[in-house]
């Protein structure tokens, strides 16, 4: 009797013992500097793909796809993931600046991707843009409006002029002839005929600083999660 309670004392000391180096273990793989790595790699992808999209530029389903992974998909992740890897906190209220934290990462990143869109379409048009007088076809007055346009040879032009590029329902008709800058290959929007020049190096300073905010504030947020858990 006396030899079954020794071993059952040594097994409890033994899981006591194990159980901090255990929460140590798991501590380490959710550390700061994991999350940070998480954050930079989701940051660092995110505008990879749409600048890519456009600048090389991959098909047309493939840049779809690309600009819906940045602008949905990766920001989803940002919170998605730290929620299943600290899914097992006991019914604690996550702490009011980790929900902040992360609610700007999604929003930054969201803007993230629409500028670094708009500067890859600039740097794609920048860099095999053709001008041409091109007359337009059809007008569509909707929400944002688009222009289909055709060169002067019948080609069509594609995309269609956007809104903010040069096509205004209220002044623009089917007939109008307008000089616009367009991609060839069809992977960036085209523009009318403006006095300023693109630059996409513009584009910089916004691109730099969102990603910064989303990687600290992404980080924080996931940091302060993980400590809750650990308390």
């Amino acid at each position: 009797m006396t030899g079954d309670k020794d071993s059952h004392g040594l097994a409890a000391g033994a899981d006591r013992a194990a159980q901090p180096a255990e929460n140590a273990h798991a501590r380490l793989r959710t550390g700061p500097i994991h999350w940070l790595l998480f954050n930079s790699t989701c940051v660092a992808a995110l505008v990879s793909l749409v600048w890519l999209a456009p600048v090389i530029p991959l098909p047309g389903l493939l840049r779809g796809a690309a600009f819906l992974v940045s602008a949905l998909l990766i920001p989803l992740a940002l919170v998605l993931v730290p929620a299943l890897l600290l899914r097992h906190i006991p019914h604690k209220k996550p702490p009011k600046l980790a929900i902040v934290a992360l609610i700007v990462a999604v929003v930054a990143s969201v803007v993230l991707a629409v500028i670094t869109r708009q500067a890859g379409n600039e740097r794609a048009l920048q860099e095999r843009g053709r001008w041409a007088e091109a007359v337009v076809i059809e007008v569509e007055n909707r929400k944002t409006d688009k222009c289909t346009l055709r060169t002067r040879d019948g080609r069509k032009i594609s995309p269609q002029l956007s809104e903010g590029d040069g096509c205004e329902a209220d002044w623009v008709e089917p007939g109008d002839k307008l000089r616009v800058l367009y991609d060839p290959k069809g992977a960036a929007g085209p523009v009318e005929d403006v006095d300023g020049e693109l630059e996409p190096d513009s584009y910089r300073g916004a691109v730099g600083g969102l990603a910064a905010l989303i990687t600290v504030a992404g980080t924080l947020g996931c940091t302060r999660l993980n400590r809750r858990g650990n308390e």
